[in-house]
């Protein structure tokens, strides 16, 4: 299936989830599963969204049901539905069931099949539910996988995800955990001086961050006051929220507690004239994130793979910000 097709179906996923609550749009998902032919282009990656909405839910027999149709259907989807299904049968505590999904899975990725986001979804579901040595291996098969695949490229979220796991196991560092220190380390470096998106409070890091990340209208609005803006925040709304991801991700690396603040335009300018300073300064944006996050108008992060997404899509983290779709880096 083309990826057009798959990406079509997402943006109105998104949008519906902006919308309506999530059990309608459980029941929306089936209904336009229910209008694809069974095989058809389509019907798979509608089964798949319909699973997640369910389990987001709470409604784990929903999903599961979902899941394993789209896995049958074998029609193609953003992820694939068998890494749902193992989650699903997990809290469920369907642990001989989860075990043939993943040795198919296994089978599957060792006649040379691969799918986006495979292994990361597979390693954090496994991680979550205290399995931690089999999510090792499969964080582990994804950094070797992005290798083979290209020699220069890093599986950012199977080689935060492995590291995670090594430390929990008490492992001692390999080439792969000097890889993410060194990636932090550099971060660190990136970030002196001004940095657009941080903020230390009295020369020390506190021990909360707050990454800024404006919101679709209020992003409109700094870039239409702002232009140049873009250069720090992205040139539209999706590159916005891969920029902020990826922050939140490295902050979180190098300093522990990161939170984010959406941003309010009108407020922001009030918050800038109150300083007396210019409100495209980057030490004014830093400023007002901190401002943000002493208010506590704040949200939590990361999210459950499982749960809503940070930026308010209304999709699941592991299918919108969590999966880096939206990276143009």
């Amino acid at each position: 299936m083309d990826d057009d097709l798959l990406d079509e179906i997402l943006d109105e996923v998104e949008a519906l989830g902006n919308q309506l609550p999530g059990e309608t749009l459980a029941l929306l998902f089936e209904e336009r599963a229910r209008g694809v032919a069974p095989g058809a282009p389509g019907r798979a990656a509608w089964l798949s969204h319909a699973g997640e909405r369910w389990e987001m839910e709470g409604d784990l027999a929903r999903a599961k049901a979902c899941f394993e149709q789209a896995a049958q259907d074998g029609g193609e989807a953003y992820l694939d539905p068998r890494a749902g299904l193992v989650n699903v049968l997990l809290r469920l505590g369907e642990n001989s069931r989860a075990d043939e999904v993943l040795a198919d899975l296994r089978r599957d990725l060792k006649a040379g099949w691969s799918h986006r986001f495979l292994h990361e979804t597979v390693g954090e579901s496994l991680e979550l539910n205290g399995r931690l040595q089999e999510a090792l291996r499969w964080f582990t098969a994804g950094l070797t996988h992005a290798e083979r695949e290209d020699p220069e490229a890093v599986d950012i979220g199977c080689l935060n995800g492995r590291f995670r796991v090594r430390r929990a196991l008490g492992l001692p560092l390999d080439r792969y955990d000097e890889l993410c220190e060194e990636r932090r380390r550099q971060y660190e470096e990136d970030v002196e001086g001004d940095e657009p998106l941080l903020q230390e409070v009295a020369g020390k890091k506190p021990p909360l961050l707050t990454v800024l990340y404006w919101p679709p209208t209020e992003f409109a609005l700094l870039l239409g006051r702002w232009p140049d803006l873009a250069d720090d925040y992205g040139s539209d709304h999706a590159e916005h929220r891969s920029v902020v991801e990826r922050h939140l991700r490295e902050v979180a690396a190098s300093h522990g507690h990161v939170t984010v603040g959406p941003g309010d335009f009108a407020e922001y300018l009030e918050f800038a004239e109150g300083r007396d300073d210019h409100a495209a300064n980057a030490s004014t944006r830093a400023g007002y994130a901190a401002h943000l996050g002493r208010l506590d108008r704040v949200v939590a992060w990361p999210p459950r793979r499982n749960d809503r997404c940070w930026c308010g899509s209304g999709l699941k983290y592991k299918k919108c910000c969590g999966a880096l779709r939206f990276d143009h880096a």
